[in-house]
Formats: structure tokens, C-alpha cells, sequence
């Protein structure tokens, strides 16, 4: 890692750089973005889409161009442009809060000299819910605060801690003391009456030495592709720590990322597990205007082999793609994942997106039709429409992922797609299929209101046996003779289908009142009954997301 740090270094001494932060988790997140991109009719040169989180300065950049053609548009321009105020050099002055906050509806604290510009926010969440089928009503308890600037236009900072006291609902109580974890954690203890207590922490630092060129160390989470899920690489795990170069040049998007990783720490702080090392690169290509494609290769390490020395493998600094031919050639067991992802916006209304990943893909065996356990792959499938039926303001999306048997895991457990014992893809893991329907309206500018549907199929681990059915990707697993099949959804069959109906209504920039219904089903044959939730849920919240169950 001293080497990377090194490569940093570098860069910081160059001439230019641009602040970096995530977009505001919340009412609107990455939606907004792809519903005026799609409405546009053409890919927006800002920004990739399939890379997320977003600079603000592009995503200012974009918000300008945006051409409204209704009240609820209006706002929603004003709003994107408002949240990356340091970037779209609007002027929203009001009468201020003691003299000093609140000079602008965003920012509790707002500098913007020439060279020196920060934008201090409180984070806060505050949520009840009941079910009458838990005698534990869930909430959720969140103080935190977000800072984000840059000095003298060539760093750009981002910092944001989060304290949380939680209560889940039953099926993800019984998914944490499993796993001895809470997801997007990197550690928590036990709290009263059966809650956790934990925190939620990221901060970055970026620098571009020249325009095209992004350079960014920090502790954060990442996202790759255009669906509700990521199949590559999601951003409902814990932080961690990386290093990430994105060059953009002409119609290309290119991502080295570097990170290091941890197994599990669980409620106990002493129980630290070994460290373990990722190398991800990410090419995309706009084809035409509306048309994208992408390349992707990821390698997991560790070296905990005997047989192999050092920390960080300085081989997979190589920047350029296609590490499969360099990892044979080392002659190492490092899991290597592969794929390609698609995003094809048409007709100023729809667009269709897609991920495929290969792990240790074999081709006489894929193309055979064979269910061989090496052929451990996946897919996603979906689709957006915007303004359903002519009503705008109306959009729907549908998406498909299947993954299967054995896919993200290894022979040892310190090389499997995992971070704290949380899925760094699908939260579901492997060896399932997953169907996925969104329906979000803004009937007026400050009220949002969503439904979304999931049912999932997967084959689980019995309790009773130490089999590995391919599932749970916190499991190493053992190669088998061979010939055998890997069906899909092999081991115990659980079927789990969730619907959630959610109104905000944005009170002041980023603060919601929300409430919600979320209703879940699960059936397989461990289960003495189906176990059934009805979660009835109300709260506030200021620049925070809102609670989803849906993992």
C-alpha cells in the first residue's frame, strides 16, 4: 500500500484539481440524473452514468443544461443545481439563522470565497415503526454530520460520520447475529432490547492534475451500473479504503479502483480478521449517442499462502486491463471476475441496461449447456421508462438478476467477494434470481411517492449440514469431482417476495417527513410457517437516505 500512497503523491503536486463528493443520499439520488439524461435523447457527456458516485461539478454542469417543460421539472432543476452550489454559482440568500446559518436553504454553513469553498450540513434521521407480527417495533436514531469544499480549486475534501442506534426488523436481526454484522457497518454492538448501536463513516480527498485525469483517496463506498442492484459492485456493504484513478477522454470513461478489505470484525472489536486487497478496472465507450458499453475485471487477493510473500501484490498496479493473462502468468490462485455492462437510451423514454459477469467462466462447458460448477456467471436485465402512459412525472422500472452457484466465492475464504461479511455485489449473494419492479411519482414539486416490488428465489445452506449449496458467499468452497450439475436454486428453496409504499415530502431542502408500508412474505421448508411482516413506518430526516428493508 506504501506504493499507491506513493502514486498519490504524485498527482496531488500536480497544477488543477476539482472538489469531489457523493451526491446527497436521499429524495431523489441517482433517478433524477437518468430521467433527464434519457429525456434528452442522447448520453450525457458529463458524466458516465455506470460510475457512480458522480463529481458535483459535473452533475452542476448537467443540472444547467437541463430544458424543463413543467413546474415539477422547474424544481427539479432548481434543486440539483441547489445541491452542488458550490458548482452552478447561484445565489439563494435568505435571512439567516444567529447572523451566520442558514444564509442559504442547503447549507447550515456556507463559505464561497475564490479559493476556498465549504458546505457544513447536519445529517439527521429520526423513525418509528410497528409490525404485529414482531413484538420489536423497528426505528432508527441518526445524528451525523456531512463537510464538503475545496481549497484553492485544487483539493477538493469530503468528510461524513453518522451515529446510529438502530432496531431492525426480525429477518434482519436474525441476518446480522448470523453474520455478526450490520450491513453498510464496518463494526456494531449490541444495543438495548435486542438493536445494534454503530456508525456510519466516509471521507475523501481528490485531486485532478489535469481536467480528464481524477485521482481520490478515501474511505467510502463505490457503485458500478445503471440498476437498482449491481452485480459488479454495490454500495450497500461497509466502506473501505481505496484509491481510485478515473481518466475521461473523448467518449471514454476508464476506472482503476484499488481497495483493501477485511473479512469480518463483527460486535466483537478484538475478533480482526486478516487483510485482503482488490484490483478493479472499469472501461466504458460511448458507441453512439445513446448507446454505451463497458468492460470490467476485478481481482481479490490476499497473501496468506505460504507460498506467496508481501502484502499488496505490486503486479496489479498495472493500470492497464485485461489482468487475467498477468495473473496466469504469476501463476496465482487470486479470484478473478470478469464481465461487461450495456445501457442503451431510445425513443426519449426508454432505457434498457444490463450487467454479465464470468467467474473462473469455462467455455466448452458454458457453451455446451452443461450446469457445470465452474460455469459460475451471471446477469442483469432491465428497463426504465420515463412518463408512463404520457403521465408525466410517471416512471417505471423493471430488472431481472440471476447469479449462479458458487459465484464470488473462492477456495479460501480471505479471496471471496466480501467485505465485513457483507456481499460487495448483490446483498443476496449467489445461487438465487431476482425480480424487480419501481414506480416512483411526483404528482407536485416536494412530494415523492414509491412502490417497489422484489420476489426472489434461492437455494440456501441447511442448518443441519455442512454443504455448501453456492449461496452464501461468506463460504470457501471445495471443488468437487468431476461432471457433477449445479442447478440453479439448489439446497433449501426460499422464496421471498417485499412490497413497499413510501411518501417524502421535502419540507426544506433534503428534510422529509416520510411514511411508508412495507410488506414481506418468506417461505421454505425451515420455516415452521411463512414468516410475515407489516411494517407501518414515520419519520424525519435531514440529508439522509431513507430506511429501506428491501436486502
Amino acid at each position: 500500500m506504501k506504493k499507491i500512497y506513493f502514486f498519490l503523491l504524485l498527482f496531488a503536486c500536480a497544477r488543477e484539481a476539482l472538489a469531489q463528493s457523493p451526491l446527497t443520499s436521499g429524495f431523489f439520488n441517482y433517478h433524477l440524473t437518468d430521467r433527464y439524461e434519457i429525456l434528452s435523447d442522447s448520453i450525457t457527456p458529463d458524466f458516465f452514468t455506470g460510475v457512480k458516485p458522480y463529481r458535483r461539478d459535473a452533475l452542476a454542469a448537467f443540472s444547467k443544461k437541463i430544458k424543463p417543460s413543467s413546474k415539477v421539472d422547474e424544481f427539479n432543476k432548481d434543486y440539483l443545481l441547489r445541491d452542488n452550489i458550490l458548482f452552478s454559482h447561484l445565489s439563494h440568500s435568505r435571512k439567516p439563522i444567529l447572523k451566520n446559518f442558514y444564509k442559504t436553504e442547503n447549507a447550515l454553513l456556507l463559505v464561497k470565497e475564490d479559493r476556498f469553498k465549504v458546505v457544513l450540513n447536519p445529517v439527521l434521521g429520526f423513525m418509528g415503526a410497528s409490525d404485529p407480527y414482531d413484538s420489536l417495533g423497528p426505528y432508527r436514531n441518526s445524528r451525523g454530520v456531512e463537510l464538503r469544499g475545496n481549497v484553492g480549486n485544487k483539493i477538493g475534501f469530503y468528510s461524513y460520520a453518522l451515529e446510529n442506534q438502530a432496531r431492525f426488523p426480525d429477518f434482519l436481526r436474525e441476518k446480522h447475529d448470523k453474520y455478526n454484522g450490520v450491513n453498510g457497518a464496518t463494526q456494531a454492538k449490541i444495543y438495548a432490547n435486542s438493536a445494534k448501536d454503530f456508525f456510519n463513516v466516509a471521507g475523501h480527498i481528490t485531486v485532478s492534475p489535469i481536467e480528464e485525469v481524477m485521482v481520490q483517496l478515501g474511505h467510502d463506498k463505490n457503485f458500478i451500473g445503471n440498476g437498482y442492484r449491481s452485480i459488479i459492485l454495490a454500495d450497500q456493504t461497509a466502506p473501505y479504503t481505496f484509491v481510485k484513478l478515473n481518466t475521461k477522454v473523448w467518449k471514454i470513461n476508464y476506472m482503476n479502483l484499488y481497495s483493501v478489505h477485511r473479512d469480518n470484525m463483527g460486535f466483537i472489536a478484538d475478533s480482526v480478521s486478516a487483510r485482503k486487497f482488490s484490483a478493479l478496472h472499469h472501461f466504458s465507450i460511448n458507441i453512439t449517442k445513446n448507446l454505451t458499453l463497458g468492460l470490467f475485471e476485478n481481482i481479490i487477493f490476499d497473501r496468506q499462502d505460504p507460498s506467496e510473500s508481501g502484502n499488496f501484490e505490486i503486479d496489479y498496479i498495472n493500470p492497464l486491463i485485461f489482468y487475467r493473462a498477468l495473473e496466469q502468468g504469476l501463476n496465482s490462485t487470486d479470484n478473478s471476475v470478469l464481465g461487461a455492462d450495456i445501457k442503451w437510451n431510445f425513443q426519449k423514454r426508454y432505457s434498457f441496461y444490463g450487467q454479465l459477469i464470468f467467474d473462473e467462466f469455462r467455455k466448452k462447458e458454458f457453451f455446451a449447456g452443461k450446469q457445470a460448477w465452474v460455469n459460475k456467471w451471471g446477469y442483469q436485465v432491465g428497463i426504465k421508462y420515463i412518463n408512463v402512459a404520457n403521465i408525466n412525472n410517471l416512471d417505471l422500472q423493471i430488472e431481472v438478476n440471476q447469479i449462479r452457484p458458487f459465484v464470488y466465492q473462492h477456495l479460501t475464504r480471505s479471496q471471496n467477494w466480501i467485505h465485513y461479511n457483507q456481499s460487495l455485489a448483490h446483498p443476496l449473494g449467489a445461487n438465487f434470481k431476482e425480480t424487480i419492479l419501481v414506480l416512483r411519482y411526483q404528482p407536485i414539486s416536494r412530494l415523492n411517492l414509491k412502490a417497489t416490488y422484489s420476489y426472489s428465489t434461492q437455494g440456501l445452506d441447511s442448518s443441519y449440514t455442512s454443504t455448501n449449496f453456492g449461496g452464501d458467499v461468506t463460504r470457501a468452497y471445495i471443488i468437487p469431482a468431476d461432471g457433477p450439475t449445479v442447478p440453479m436454486f439448489q439446497g433449501i428453496k426460499n422464496q421471498v417476495s417485499a412490497l413497499s409504499l413510501n411518501a417524502s415530502y421535502m419540507l426544506w431542502h433534503n428534510l422529509f417527513l416520510d411514511a411508508g408500508i412495507f410488506i414481506r412474505n418468506q417461505q421454505n421448508s425451515l420455516l415452521k410457517t411463512n414468516r410475515n411482516n407489516v411494517i407501518f413506518s414515520f419519520g424525519m430526516r435531514l440529508n439522509l437516505a431513507q430506511t429501506d428493508y428491501r436486502q
